[in-house]
């Protein structure tokens, strides 16, 4: 079973990057149509990409982050980033919402909850240890492992959110500018597969015992007499 779970969980791993990929070359290639679209219709063009970052947000991680060269160049910097962190973070309260309406039964049919149990261990207490798990891990996986295992607040986690994907859009941003954006997005897209094989690679060869350690201790918590 657990080589089937980490089969699973390269292959959604593997079709991610390939999105990305083809999102790089798709955006790449209609560079101009598509500044020429958002130039004619600002206000639909806001919208589109706002709603294209929920679903990157809520199903396909890094997708849109193609169009971050073209909305950068067509708006500028600043407004860009601002419009980038909306869409992120409406993506995200999505998410949230969706683990903790619906739990996982909804969950792993939009994610791998290989992936989000692998996250589990990273929950966090503090309001800043969500700024800062947003800087380093996957939009859509953070989001479902809070909405699942956190007791965290609407409003704690919106504005932690918010703040956390702040940096990342602004950073995006400035890339998007230069001449070299999609390269640095394809090295990006690259090391980011490498290093989560490894990461699942390495937690995969543990051993079983320590995989629900927190599980263990409520039942052992349970059985002591009163």
């Amino acid at each position: 079973m657990a080589a089937r779970s980490r089969i699973r969980g390269y292959l959604s791993l593997s079709v991610v990057a390939a999105v990305l990929v083809a999102a790089v070359w798709l955006a790449r290639t209609h560079a101009d149509a598509l500044k020429t679209f958002i130039d004619q219709h600002p206000v639909k063009g806001v919208l589109v990409y706002i709603f294209l970052n929920i679903l990157d947000a809520v199903l396909a991680p890094g997708a849109t982050l193609p169009l971050i060269p073209i909305v950068s160049r067509a708006w500028g910097r600043v407004p860009a980033a601002l419009v980038t962190t909306i869409g992120w973070t409406a993506g995200s309260l999505i998410a949230f919402f969706i683990a903790r309406r619906w739990g996982a039964p909804v969950v792993k049919k939009l994610t791998s909850m290989e992936r989000v149990k692998r996250l589990r261990p990273f929950v966090p207490d503090a309001a800043w240890s969500v700024v800062l798990l947003r800087l380093v891990m996957p939009m859509d996986a953070i989001s479902y492992v809070l909405g699942l295992f956190s007791g965290m607040s609407w409003q704690t986690y919106a504005l932690a959110t918010a703040l956390g994907l702040t940096p990342s859009a602004f950073l995006l941003t400035y890339i998007g500018r230069t001449p070299v954006a999609y390269e640095v997005i394809m090295v990006g897209v690259g090391t980011g597969v490498v290093v989560w094989i490894v990461y699942s690679t390495r937690r995969g060869a543990r051993p079983r015992r320590a995989a629900f350690p927190s599980s263990h201790r409520r039942r052992h918590a349970h059985s002591r007499p009163a």
